[in-house]
C-alpha cells in the first residue's frame, strides 16, 4: 500500500538518515554514504533504460540516496560541525555577545530564553545557549530582539540525575542547545536588534494586549493566549494537567482546525476579490496564503502549526493550477520539507504526535466510511466526533504511553463535549480580537461570552479529570514496545482493509510478539538486583531492589510521593514497593554500604565497601577514611556543594573513588 506513494517510503528513509545522523558520524562518513548512493542512482537509472522489465534497483537507490541525504542534513545542522559556533572558542570566562530569539515555558524558579550567539569576546560566533533568569522582585523581563553581553563560560546542561528520569539535557541536545548560562549580575542588556522576531513579538504583544480591555481572569487569559496565539509559557500546572488527564490536552495546540476555521473565515471575507479581472484569483491566492503564514508566525512556529500551514499551502497551490492533491503524498512533501528545513523536528514530540494522528484519521477513515450513515445531523455530528477522536488516539497511542506514560479512559466523553466547545470558543476569540481594534464597546459583549464559554469548558474537563480512578498512570513503557505495538496497530489495519487468513495470521502472530515482550522486559526489570543511591535534595533516598519488590529507605514518610521514587518504580515495571526508616548499615549481594548522617556516628573498624555521605555530616574525613577504609565514597544531594567539593578533595588525596550524584547522578551497587 505504501509503494502507492513513492514519496512516502522517501520521507520515511530521510527520517531514518537523519535518525543515524544524530549519533554523529565522522563527516567522511558521511561524504561517502552520500557519494556512494548518488553513483549508485546513477548506475540503476541508466540500467533502467536499457532493459524493458524493472528490476527493484533503482528504487532501492533512490532509498540509499534519500537515507544519505537525511545523514546530510543532519550533520549540516548540527551546531558544532559549524566552524563559527561558540564552542570552538576555547576562552576561559569570555564576554558572549547575544540576541535573546525565544522566551521558553519557565519552571519554579527561573524564567527561560534562547540566547542566539553573534560574538565571543568580539569574535563572530554562532550557536543557541539556554538562559535562565531567577524569578524574583530584581530581575528584569526579556524579550526577543534583546541584546545581551554576558560574562561567563557557559555550563553544560543538566542531565538526568536519577534513573528512568526525563532527561532535559538530551532533550535540549536534539534541539541543537548544549549548554546553558545564568544571569544574575554577570550581563547588561545593550539595547534591542530589531530583526524578524523582534517584530513578530511586538504584533504579538499588541495583539495580546487587545485583551486588556475585558479584564479576563489569568486562567481564562491563558486558554486565549494558547488557542489564539500558541503561547502556552504561561499556563498554570493545574490546568495543564486537568486537560492532560482528560485526555483533551491537544486542544491548546494550534493545529489543522485552527487553520481550516481561519482559512473559510478568509475565503468568504476575501471572497469578493475573485471577481476582479484578470488577477482576481491570484490575488486572493496570494493574500490567503500571506496571512495564513503570518499566523503561523504569530504562533511560534511550533511543528504542529508548520505541519498544518504547509499542508494548507499545498493543497492551496494544488486548487491554484488545478490540480488535485493526494493527501497522503501532501502529507508526506510536507513532512519531507519540514525535515529538510528543521531536522530537529524529527524528535519533536509534537510533530511525531501530529503527523501520527492525521496519518491515522486519513489511513482509517475509509474504514469508518463504511459504516451506516445517520439520518439525523446531529447524531452523525456526534458520531464523526467519537470516530476521529478515537482514530487520532490509536494513532498516536504508543507514542503517548512512551512520552506521558498514562492513558486517559474519559477521553471519548471529553473529546465529544470539548471539540465544539473548543470550536466557539475560537470562534468568538476570533472575532473577540478584531473588534477590539475595529468597535471595543461591542468586543466587550462578546468577550463575555468567550469568557463565560472558557470557563464552561475549563470548568467540565476539570470534571472530567477528577476522575483520578479513570487516569491509568505510571504505565511503563520502553522504545521496543512502541514499535512492536505500531507494528499491531499497522497488521491489523490492513487486516480489516483486506479480511484473509495471511494478514490475520500476521496480526495475531504481533499480538503474540508484543506480549512476550512486555512480559520479558518486564521480568527482567524486576527480576534485577540493585542497591540505589538516588540524588535528591531534601532527604537521603536509597532503594534495594529484587525479585520480592522493592525497598525504600528515607527519613522522609512521604518518600513514595517523591517523583524520584514514581519515576524509578515505573521503571521497573511497577513492582510491590515498601518503605522503611533509613538504616546506617545495608547489605546488598556482599557489598557492605555505611551510611553517616548529620549525627557523624559509626561503629569503628567495620571498613564498608562504599561509604554514603550524607546531610553535610560534620566528621573529620581524613580521620573516617583512615579508620573505615573503604573501597568507594559517595555523597548524595542532601550536602552543600562547598562541602562535596571538599570531600572530594580528600579522597584524591588518599586515591579513593568519589562519587558526587549532584555531579555524576544516581550510583548504583549491583
Amino acid at each position: 500500500m505504501i509503494l502507492k506513494y513513492p514519496i512516502i517510503p522517501i520521507t520515511f528513509f530521510t527520517a531514518l538518515g537523519i535518525f543515524a545522523g544524530y549519533l554523529q558520524p565522522d563527516k567522511s562518513v558521511v561524504l561517502i554514504c552520500a557519494l556512494l548512493s548518488a553513483l549508485l542512482l546513477l548506475t540503476a537509472w541508466w540500467q533502467s533504460k536499457q532493459v524493458l522489465l524493472q528490476k527493484p534497483w533503482f528504487t532501492v537507490a533512490a532509498w540509499l540516496l534519500a537515507f544519505s541525504l537525511g545523514m546530510a542534513v543532519q550533520y549540516l545542522h548540527f551546531g558544532p560541525n559549524k566552524g563559527l559556533h561558540y564552542t570552538h572558542a576555547k576562552i576561559e570566562n569570555p564576554v558572549i555577545r547575544g540576541v535573546i530569539s525565544e522566551r521558553l515555558k519557565p519552571n519554579k524558579y527561573s524564567e527561560k530564553y534562547y540566547l542566539e550567539v553573534t560574538a565571543v569576546d568580539k569574535q563572530p560566533a554562532v550557536g543557541t545557549i539556554l538562559v535562565n533568569m531567577p524569578k524574583d522582585k530584581f530581575a528584569k523581563t526579556l524579550h526577543p530582539g534583546d541584546v545581551l553581553f554576558v560574562a561567563g563560560s557557559p555550563q553544560p546542561i543538566t542531565n538526568a540525575r536519577n534513573p528512568y528520569q526525563f532527561d532535559y539535557a538530551a532533550y535540549m541536545a536534539k534541539q541543537d542547545v548544549f549548554h546553558q548560562i545564568n544571569l544574575k549580575g554577570n550581563y547588561i542588556i545593550a539595547g534591542q536588534e530589531r530583526d524578524f522576531s523582534y517584530y513578530i513579538q511586538k504584533l504579538r504583544d499588541r495583539l495580546i494586549g487587545s485583551f486588556s480591555i475585558h479584564n479576563f481572569k489569568p486562567q481564562t487569559l491563558q486558554v486565549i493566549n494558547a488557542l489564539l496565539f500558541g503561547q502556552r509559557q504561561d499556563m498554570d500546572k493545574q490546568t495543564t494537567d486537568s486537560y492532560t488527564s482528560a485526555g483533551v490536552v491537544h486542544i491548546l495546540a494550534i493545529s489543522g482546525l485552527h487553520f481550516a476555521l481561519l482559512f473559510w473565515a478568509l475565503s468568504r471575507l476575501l471572497a469578493p476579490l475573485k471577481r476582479v479581472p484578470k488577477l482576481g484569483n491570484v490575488g486572493h491566492f496570494i493574500i490567503v496564503l500571506g496571512l495564513m503564514w503570518g499566523f503561523a508566525f504569530i504562533t511560534g512556529l511550533s511543528a504542529s502549526v508548520v505541519r498544518a500551514v504547509v499542508m494548507f499551502t499545498i493543497v492551496m497551490a494544488g486548487d491554484a493550477l488545478n490540480r488535485r492533491a493526494n493527501i497522503y503524498n501532501s502529507l508526506a512533501v510536507s513532512m519531507l520539507l519540514l525535515l529538510i528545513a528543521k531536522p530537529a523536528f524529527l524528535f519533536d514530540a509534537g510533530f511525531q504526535l501530529s503527523y501520527l494522528a492525521v496519518f491515522a484519521i486519513v489511513g482509517l477513515q475509509p474504514l469508518y466510511n463504511r459504516l451506516k450513515r445517520s439520518k439525523y445531523k446531529a447524531l452523525q455530528w456526534v458520531k464523526d466526533t467519537v470516530a476521529i477522536s478515537f482514530i487520532a488516539q490509536v494513532g498516536v497511542l504508543p507514542v503517548t504511553l512512551y512520552y506521558f506514560n498514562q492513558f486517559p479512559l474519559l477521553f471519548l466523553l471529553a473529546n465529544v463535549v470539548v471539540i465544539p466547545l473548543s470550536n466557539l470558543v475560537l470562534g468568538l476569540g476570533i472575532a473577540t480580537l478584531l473588534l477590539n481594534f475595529t468597535i471595543p464597546a461591542v468586543a466587550i459583549w462578546v468577550g463575555k461570552a468567550l469568557e463565560f464559554s472558557i470557563e464552561i469548558m475549563n470548568g467540565f474537563i476539570a470534571w472530567v479529570a477528577s476522575f483520578e480512578s479513570l487516569v491509568i498512570k505510571n504505565i511503563p513503557f520502553t522504545l521496543l514496545l512502541n514499535v512492536l505495538l505500531y507494528a499491531v496497530i499497522l497488521l491489523l489495519v490492513q487486516w480489516l482493509y483486506k479480511r484473509r487468513f495471511k494478514y490475520a495470521v500476521a496480526c495475531l502472530c504481533s499480538i503474540i510478539v508484543f506480549q512476550l515482550a512486555y512480559m520479558i522486559t518486564s521480568y527482567n526489570a524486576k527480576e534485577d538486583e540493585e542497591l540505589v543511591i538516588f540524588h535528591n535534595y531534601k532527604s537521603s533516598l536509597l532503594a534495594q531492589k529484587n525479585p520480592a519488590g522493592i525497598t525504600v529507605m528515607s527519613a522522609d514518610t512521604l518518600a513514595l510521593q517523591n517523583r524520584v521514587i514514581a519515576d524509578y518504580i515505573k521503571g521497573s515495571f511497577n513492582p510491590t514497593v515498601r518503605l522503611k526508616p533509613m538504616r546506617q548499615l545495608l547489605w546488598h549481594n556482599g557489598t557492605k554500604v555505611l551510611v553517616l548522617d548529620n549525627l557523624a556516628v559509626y561503629p569503628a573498624g567495620i571498613k564498608p565497601d562504599v561509604l554514603v555521605l550524607t546531610q553535610n555530616t560534620k566528621v573529620n574525613l581524613n580521620r573516617v577514611l583512615h579508620d573505615l577504609k573503604p573501597a568507594h565514597v559517595v555523597a548524595d544531594g542532601t550536602s552543600h556543594k562547598n562541602v562535596v567539593a571538599r570531600w572530594a578533595a580528600t579522597c584524591q588525596k588518599q586515591n579513593i573513588p568519589f562519587h558526587a550524584t549532584a555531579e555524576k547522578g544516581y550510583y548504583t551497587v549491583k
